[in-house]
């Protein structure tokens, strides 16, 4: 007989990076992003307050990010990210409801809480899923894929965002948030399947101290993994910054309003593809001259940004650099816990994404800065210093798993 939810126990059959990747599809259903400025101006904030919001999100993580990685080594991963998507629908509905800026503040705080929730969590569960041969690989590969069904995502999001939209009516707006409210709700629903490694059902609960203890010692005392944090760092192409730049160097460009979102969205189909195929170039050429070419790349591009001002080139090179730019992150990530302790993997890797933070939230107040006297010089600068920090990369050909 027939079951209408025997499509839930399918789902629940699947192995956990294949099922994090559907979840990841859902959690980024978001109609609202390509009209996000526009609508919190009509709310009557001003673009000062809006850029404040972006600020008080990255605090709000970095404030978060050792507390939920020790939670989640403590309580399991599984449960951690269960909460990260709790808290992505409740700051979606947050901003729907909203109506001073005291709202939108605390949207943001809910916002910023859950990304810490998940920045260690979701790597940690789907690396000790993967079997221990060629773990390195194997992660490279699984990121790829979610980070593929995310882009997928976005492109259906974004373009049904827009054509909602055309007309920038704050009725259709609204109706961008509903959608999101549903769509993020169902990746809710979906995380419920997932299982916690036989680890943490079997195992002591851990001391948060030694956890903290751990994970420093971990980055402390390795020079490789101190190098990838280096790199990491300084070759940041500040993907979430470029969110926000991307549209005014559309508009000072001369390109069309509708090319936000539609230029965004085939942006996503880029880094579709970059994503799914990023752990190919590893298995090719190796992890030096993979991550060469992958944190190389967005430089040359921003300096070309800083450099073209035509609609259509305009258009062009921020479709190539919105796919070019996610290329890195399954690569850092598989390297990343190839050298993790496994008790304290979601707390390690909340270290890591907190001193990355910290550079990321300094950087982001400079670029803002010096976006605001020339774009092009900021795109010019950029692009010269993820040059020179991939001069860094010296990382030795060795097989890690």
């Amino acid at each position: 007989m027939f079951s209408p939810f025997a499509w839930l126990d399918r789902l629940g059959s699947l192995s956990t990076p294949k099922l994090v990747a559907i979840i990841s599809f859902f959690a980024q259903l978001y109609f609202f992003v390509p009209v996000m400025t526009p609508y919190l101006l009509g709310k009557g904030l001003s673009l000062a307050q809006i850029a404040g919001m972006q600020t008080i999100l990255m605090v709000t993580q970095l404030v978060m990010e050792l507390p939920t990685g020790v939670l989640a080594d403590w309580f399991g991963h599984r449960r951690s990210y269960q909460i990260a998507l709790v808290m992505a629908v409740a700051d979606e509905a947050i901003t729907l409801l909203a109506e001073s800026y005291p709202h939108f503040i605390l949207g943001q705080v809910v916002a910023g809480t859950g990304f810490a929730f998940a920045s260690g969590s979701v790597d940690a569960l789907v690396y000790e899923s993967l079997p221990p041969e060629g773990r390195t690989v194997g992660m490279q590969r699984a990121k790829g894929r979610i980070g593929a069904s995310i882009q997928l995502a976005s492109v259906f999001a974004y373009g049904v965002g827009a054509w909602i939209t055309r007309e920038l009516t704050m009725e259709n707006m609204r109706l961008t948030l509903k959608l999101d409210v549903i769509g993020v709700g169902m990746s809710v629903v979906l995380a419920l399947l997932l299982k916690e490694p036989i680890r943490h059902i079997i195992r002591d609960q851990p001391d948060s101290v030694k956890l903290i203890r751990t994970g420093w010692r971990t980055l402390r005392g390795n020079g490789e993994l101190q190098r990838l944090v280096l790199i990491s760092i300084a070759t940041n192409a500040f993907v979430a910054h470029l969110l926000i730049f991307y549209q005014d160097y559309f508009l000072q460009a001369g390109v069309a309003p509708i090319w936000l979102g539609l230029g965004l969205s085939l942006g996503s189909v880029a880094a579709f593809f970059t994503q799914l195929h990023a752990w190919r170039l590893p298995v090719t050429l190796g992890n030096r001259k993979s991550l060469l070419i992958a944190t190389g790349l967005p430089g040359v591009l921003y300096l070309l940004m800083a450099m073209i001002q035509r609609p259509a080139l305009a258009v062009v090179l921020f479709v190539v650099q919105w796919g070019v730019v996610q290329l890195s992150l399954p690569l850092f990530s598989g390297l990343f816990n190839a050298y993790l302790e496994e008790g304290a993997r979601a707390t390690s890797l909340s270290l890591i994404n907190g001193i990355v933070t910290i550079y990321i939230g300094i950087g982001g107040v400079v670029l803002g800065w010096l976006a605001g006297q020339s774009l092009s010089l900021m795109f010019g600068i950029l692009g010269v210093v993820i040059l020179a920090g991939t001069l860094l990369i010296q990382l030795q050909e060795r097989s890690v798993s």
